[in-house]
C-alpha cells in the first residue's frame, strides 16, 4: 500500500468516525467490517452475502458519500485546524516567556468564541 493509498484510507476512516451516523446501516456494517475489523473486500463479502464487486463498489459509492458530506459541513477540515492552533498553543506554552503565554491564551480565547 503506498503512502497515499494510506493516507486516503486514515481520510476515510476519520470521515466515518465524523459522518458515519449518516449511512444505511449495510453502509456502516461494510466500513466497519473494512476499518475496525480490517477485513479483505472478499472476506466482507462472504460475511455479507453479496459479492466482493458489490462490496467494492459500495466502499467507492461511501467515499463519495463522505467526501460530499466534508465538502458541504467542513467537520474534518474544523478539527485539524483546531488541532493545527492547538499544537501552537502548546508549542507558544513551552516556550513559557509571558508575551508567548499572552499570545497563547489569546488563541484558546478565540478558539473558545471569547474576546478577552
Amino acid at each position: 500500500m503506498s503512502e497515499h493509498d494510506f493516507e486516503q484510507r486514515m481520510r476515510l476512516g476519520r470521515l466515518f468516525d465524523i459522518y458515519g451516523g449518516l449511512l444505511t446501516d449495510k453502509q456502516q456494517q461494510c466500513l466497519r467490517l473494512y476499518f475496525y475489523d480490517d477485513l479483505s473486500l472478499t472476506e466482507i463479502a462472504e460475511e455479507t452475502g453479496v459479492s466482493r464487486q458489490a462490496i467494492h463498489d459500495l466502499l467507492k459509492r461511501v467515499e463519495l458519500i463522505l467526501e460530499r458530506n466534508e465538502k458541504k459541513l467542513g467537520l474534518l477540515a474544523r478539527s485539524e485546524a483546531e488541532k493545527a492552533r492547538l499544537r501552537e498553543v502548546i508549542d507558544l506554552l513551552a516556550d513559557c516567556s509571558r508575551q508567548k503565554n499572552d499570545e497563547a491564551i489569546k488563541i484558546l480565547n478565540g478558539m473558545c468564541g471569547e474576546s478577552r
